[in-house]
């Protein structure tokens, strides 16, 4: 099977690749995975599982997208005693708690500040979603009220309350 795989984002985008090993160096950094369903490997063939093309296809693609351009993710604050605020490399939130709460994201991630948002950038998809989980889960969405930390698209139907 030869993949030919199209560089959309005109940036320079090098592959060194290994037995199984694929190493993505881009403008933004340097990501490495590991391919368990490779069959064999010959000079520039790879030889895979019919069910496993797919995946591998865009598997590139998705690292090709990561060194080159990066990951967003933005979550927005809603309530009235909601908010956040950068302290050095530590974000702070407060959310009606008595303390505030800080956390503090690995070196990878950068976190920008707006006034009640929350914008996370990042190579890795699926550690930037894993950070923006472990911060919604500080105060997820009321159903009632809707206050909240949100993610940017998420929708939410609100209920009614009960009246007697």
């Amino acid at each position: 099977m030869k993949i030919v795989i199209l560089n959309k984002y005109k940036k320079k985008i090098k592959i060194v690749k290994n037995l199984k090993n694929f190493k993505v160096i881009g403008p933004l950094g340097i990501l490495e995975y590991t391919f368990i369903n490779i069959i064999s490997y010959s000079d520039n063939f790879f030889f895979l599982n019919n069910t496993s093309k797919i995946f591998f296809i865009n598997k590139l693609k998705m690292l090709f997208r990561s060194v080159s351009t990066g990951w967003f993710k933005e979550l927005k604050f809603k309530g009235i005693g909601y908010k956040c605020f950068k302290m050095e490399d530590k974000i702070a939130l407060d959310l009606g708690y008595s303390n505030l709460i800080t956390y503090k994201p690995c070196s990878s991630v950068r976190i920008r500040n707006l006034k009640n948002k929350v914008v996370l950038f990042g190579i890795e998809k699926e550690h930037l979603n894993n950070i923006a989980i472990s911060l919604k889960n500080y105060s997820k969405p009321d159903a009632y009220k809707g206050k909240g930390i949100w993610f940017k698209n998420e929708i939410l139907k609100l209920k009614k309350k009960s009246r007697i």
